[in-house]
């Protein structure tokens, strides 16, 4: 795992921000770490379109299932902000992270996720899809807590990746199609 902070001289918070990382910055990058990270930027534009594109197109389609509650998803959640940031190119979007909860509760969350034909894990930034009953994985000994901040217990986050959009359309509408009515 590897990231980095770029910061803006002529930001106004530059002065004490520099001062802050000149005492604690740790140069802890494996020269093989850093090369590979280097090579897998050289696309990473490129990645981030395609990825922007296809997590809409996700986003839409459970947005519109009556199977679907809630989905977690700049567009339909806080579009005036995330537009306020957004880079100002016709190609800008909103991520590939989103979260969906269903109208049966558990039984559908399962159901879905379940039918889900993709990698499940708890990770984010790969090239491929994944999906994770997020609230189980990161809250499991606090739901209620989690809870009274509405976060569902059977939430399903989904990090969209760069398979053909055709593909992954097929796959979500099969997991929705898997959602039982009863």
């Amino acid at each position: 795992m590897g990231g980095s902070i770029v910061l803006n001289p002529s930001g106004a918070l530059y002065t004490q921000l520099h001062s802050a990382m000149k005492v604690v910055f740790e140069d802890l990058m494996w020269c093989e770490d850093a090369i590979f990270l280097e090579r897998n930027s050289r696309d990473f534009m490129h990645r981030v379109v395609k990825i922007n594109n296809n997590a809409l197109v996700i986003a839409e389609l459970l947005h519109g299932s009556a199977k679907v509650a809630n989905v977690a998803y700049p567009k339909f959640t806080t579009p005036e902000n995330y537009q306020q940031i957004m880079r100002p190119t016709a190609d800008a979007g909103y991520g590939g992270l989103l979260s969906v909860v269903f109208v049966g509760g558990e039984r559908a969350s399962q159901q879905f996720f379940d039918s889900l034909l993709c990698c499940k894990g708890p990770s984010l930034g790969t090239n491929f899809t994944l999906a994770s009953p997020y609230t189980i994985l990161a809250h499991f000994t606090e739901l209620e807590w989690a809870a009274q901040y509405g976060v569902s217990a059977n939430l399903v986050r989904i990090s969209v990746g760069l398979e053909p959009q055709a593909e992954l359309v097929s796959m979500f509408q099969a997991a929705l199609d898997a959602i039982s009515d009863a």
